[in-house]
């Protein structure tokens, strides 16, 4: 072969290699350090979508069809808004059910066992109703233990959820190992995503959803999964989505964003400390509005003490919803499912 022929192929092979390389970079880079050309501290422009690579074929259908599981009480308010939530967030065209959990306490000695588990029949049925309503299937269950959270958890196996999404009245921190609250015993015993939630309207009112993203959660294993499902969310309600950043350089996260499939347009804004935030939030929400601010158990990268004082923090947000997603942990081959692959 001619040292010409020899030099030919030899630059085709380096010239494909480094299209597969940076294919890899470009899907999994978590950070960049891009000069920010957006006004720091304003809202900025949506951005185009990024075309990736194509990548090595997964099975993704149950990624993008969770298997949600949504432990549930008779007396639980607004539980017909908090099983909304869970239906928004699955695929819109998923088969898999959204399982309907109820812990009894252990009730041997309850003379009144037999119409308690009839008054729980008919709240599972009257959701039932709204998930026909809103074409999902739904299975129900009930489990009688006087350990909630152990029940929870493990009615999370036996399911084989993908998913939990669990009611929150909003004005207590999670996270308090001295509390011993069925939310903190339930978050310290799964690695699945948890989403907990207070939501103040119907959902349908909702018209925008504020996003808060904590110093270092991109680099969290579950942070596409966690932005796939507030995309799906704000698609299904036609609502916009604002993200709120502590970095100065937005685009990072901009483009982060833009890799996640589905198309929704979004607007950033840095922020340089949480005090700014609640100001922030306080000034610039609406009634109408849903604060999500994603989450990571204590330890995890991202982890912020700020966090437990959420609930404090945006106590006078004009919002009348909120919501904490915790991320998944320990799968990071499950985020990439959330990914553009053309």
């Amino acid at each position: 072969m001619t040292t010409f022929a020899l030099t030919v192929v030899s630059s085709v092979l380096v010239a494909g290699l480094l299209l597969v390389l940076a294919g890899v970079g470009i899907k999994r880079r978590r950070s960049t350090t891009s000069t920010d050309e957006t006004r720091e501290g304003g809202f900025s422009p949506p951005s185009p979508q990024l075309p990736l690579f194509d990548t090595e074929d997964v099975d993704d259908a149950r990624a993008i069809d969770p298997r949600i599981l949504l432990p549930v009480i008779a007396d639980q308010a607004n539980p017909d808004r908090l099983f909304d939530l869970a239906c928004s967030i699955k695929h819109r065209y998923g088969d898999e059910p959204i399982h309907l959990f109820t812990v009894r306490s252990d009730t041997r000695d309850d003379p009144n066992g037999d119409t308690a588990a009839d008054e729980i029949a008919a709240f599972h049925d009257e959701l039932a109703e709204v998930g026909r309503d809103r074409t999902t299937a739904v299975q129900t269950g009930t489990s009688r233990d006087d350990d909630v959270a152990e029940s929870i958890v493990r009615m999370a196996r036996e399911t084989d959820a993908d998913l939990l999404v669990m009611g929150w009245d909003g004005t207590r921190p999670v996270l308090d190992a001295s509390d011993g609250r069925t939310i903190d015993r339930v978050l310290s015993r799964t690695p699945l995503p948890v989403y907990l939630a207070r939501i103040g309207d119907p959902l349908s009112a909702i018209d925008r959803l504020h996003v808060v993203v904590p110093r270092q959660t991109d680099h969290h294993e579950g942070f596409y999964e966690a932005i796939y499902n507030v995309k799906q969310l704000a698609d299904v309600l036609d609502a916009g989505i604002s993200v709120s950043v502590f970095e100065q350089n937005v685009q990072q996260y901009r483009t982060l964003f833009d890799l996640v499939k589905i198309d929704i347009p979004a607007e950033f804004a840095s922020v340089a400390s949480w005090r700014d935030l609640q100001s922030s939030l306080e000034t610039e929400t609406e009634p109408e509005e849903l604060i999500v601010t994603l989450a990571v158990r204590e330890g995890e990268i991202g982890w912020d003490d700020e966090l437990r004082t959420v609930p404090d923090r945006f106590a006078d947000a004009p919002a009348r919803s909120l919501a904490l997603f915790f991320l998944r942990e320990d799968e990071p081959d499950h985020d990439d499912r959330f990914l553009r692959t053309e």
